[in-house]
């Protein structure tokens, strides 16, 4: 039995997807990368003279598909270009036209296929899924087959995949990485369950189509979206009567739902079980107390409807919760697998480096290595000022520089002020004493900072090669940094003030040098502290 346990910790959760494997053993291969290898040149972006998208004709042309004919790739083809244009249309009239990437096509695909066979004849897709699960827990499939040695003998007993049941058809998840376009491909499939209905003569069976957020600031940005996709959707409002109650999409946070109404609740059983939810973010609620209220309470919304969810981080949520019941529920109904390994593989995810002190208990060493990180900050700003129409057609935006700590709030006995006040204090101390950040910046474009690794290494060598072709010595990059980055003139005392509720910055504070009033980017205590409490 120990045996076994040891090598069921070697299967990956991403390796339990039965239900990507068995879209992907359609096409006859065995890992996403077979099928995509095809479709990633650019070439293949956009549509024919006759309408049929580039990526079909490659298809039709690359894979042996026996239960996948021609006609009927055609016909899901139809349907995707179809809904592409809908959504795409003002978009594309404010200047960008956007084509669809490989990735997302296919995740249209897979869900075209799974729709028409779930609404065509779910009994027979029942007993598809289950006999492949079979095969699938004793390392049958095309995908076990090439990754060899560890599926020789099957799935261990704790990892093998439950049977389906008629409820567990009813919910698909969509494993993508963020910036993958999740929102639009949301709107996609609100849009093929929708014509799949009407196909089969079940529109009346649909009550309310739901977005469940988890806070009301995504649900303001959905509403943006949905409007810009043209689709009619609005922020639930409890009190709104029942006139366009089913007509539109319903925006809604999660934790406004309760077993009662209160002032700012809303009754779960105040909703039908028959409708068509989303989740966007659907990993929450997913690890600690929190499972079984929020799970029950989403899965009570769509009871006899359908579910479509959405996460960047369904492994990472999977590992962390620990629950074994979830992670087979999820193996079995995500649907398709564009995690960050993918879309880092394909040239979207950040570079980066992570250079570490060789002490950084030394107070100068701090400032130093912060000095090097805000200058590294301003040498991305001049190239986006300098370079900006060359930059333009890759769609790059105004860079962003992001601190992540561990600490908001003072932790007591540990030191003396938050991550956060940190921080403050460095930006303070470098805008206003000017001749030490000066030398500090000498010694960093001069290509010796003093600050090495464990290895004895300088840690930003060939770091600043953009200024240096700008011949910028320490004062004029000093000087620059004050005007390019905190709006200023001239050193000063930096100044923190709280933005006011209501101006769209709640719990926000703005920085200004000096008595100048203009304001730097605001940084967001509040917005800082919830993304370091997810992590």
């Amino acid at each position: 039995m120990a045996k076994k346990n040891a090598k069921a910790s070697k299967v990956k959760f991403e390796h339990r997807l039965v239900l990507v494997s068995w879209l992907l053993d359609l096409f006859g291969v065995a890992t996403f990368d077979d099928l995509a290898k095809h479709l990633r040149d650019p070439a293949f972006e956009g549509f024919g003279e006759d309408g049929i998208s580039r990526y079909h004709q490659c298809l039709k042309l690359t894979f042996e598909r026996p239960d996948l004919p021609d006609d009927l790739l055609l016909a899901y083809d139809e349907n995707i270009v179809r809904h592409w244009k809908m959504i795409t249309e003002k978009r594309n009239a404010e200047g960008h036209n956007l084509n669809l990437k490989y990735f997302q096509y296919l995740c249209l695909l897979f869900t075209e296929i799974y729709l028409d066979r779930f609404f065509r004849n779910p009994e027979k897709l029942l007993d598809d899924l289950n006999a492949y699960v079979d095969r699938f827990n004793n390392g049958e499939t095309f995908q076990q087959k090439a990754l060899g040695q560890l599926f020789a003998t099957g799935l261990p007993t704790d990892a093998q995949i439950k049977p389906y049941k008629v409820e567990d058809l009813k919910k698909l998840a969509f494993w993508s990485a963020t910036g993958s376009g999740k929102t639009l491909l949301m709107h996609i499939n609100i849009l093929q369950y929708e014509h799949y209905l009407k196909l089969h003569g079940k529109q009346s069976d649909l009550n309310r189509i739901i977005l469940l957020t988890p806070n009301e600031g995504l649900s303001l940005q959905h509403q943006d979206e949905f409007w810009l996709s043209g689709m009619d959707a609005a922020l639930f409002e409890k009190d709104a009567g029942g006139l366009f109650t089913g007509k539109r999409i319903e925006i809604i946070d999660i934790h406004k739902l309760r077993e009662t109404t209160g002032d700012k609740t809303i009754a779960i059983d105040a909703f039908e079980g028959n409708n068509l939810v989303l989740v966007d973010e659907g990993h929450r609620g997913s690890s600690g107390s929190e499972v079984g209220h929020w799970m029950q309470m989403r899965n009570r919304l769509c009871e006899k409807g359908f579910s479509f969810e959405y996460s960047a981080t369904f492994g990472q949520a999977m590992k962390a919760s620990g629950n074994k019941d979830l992670a087979h529920e999820y193996a079995k109904c995500i649907v398709f697998d564009y995690s960050y390994k993918y879309f880092y593989g394909d040239g979207y995810g950040k570079e980066y480096r992570i250079l570490n002190l060789e002490d950084d208990r030394i107070k100068e060493h701090r400032r130093r290595y912060l000095t090097a990180c805000l200058l590294a900050f301003y040498q991305q700003q001049r190239l986006y000022q300098d370079k900006n129409n060359v930059l333009r057609r890759f769609l790059i935006e105004k860079p962003l520089w992001i601190f992540v700590g561990g600490s908001v709030t003072k932790k007591p006995r540990q030191k003396d002020v938050s991550d956060v006040v940190d921080i403050l204090l460095f930006l303070a101390r470098f805008v206003k004493e000017k001749d030490e950040s000066i030398r500090y910046l000498d010694m960093l474009l001069g290509g010796d900072s003093g600050l090495h690794n464990a290895r004895g290494q300088e840690l930003f060598c060939g770091a600043f090669t953009y200024l240096g072709q700008l011949g910028l010595s320490g004062e004029s990059a000093f000087k620059d940094i004050l005007a390019t980055l905190f709006n200023a003139q001239v050193p000063g005392a930096l100044h923190v003030r709280q933005l006011k509720a209501g101006s769209g910055a709640d719990g926000e504070v703005a920085l200004h040098v000096g008595e100048d009033n203009r304001t730097c980017s605001p940084l967001s205590t509040s917005r800082f502290e919830a993304f370091l409490r997810s992590r």
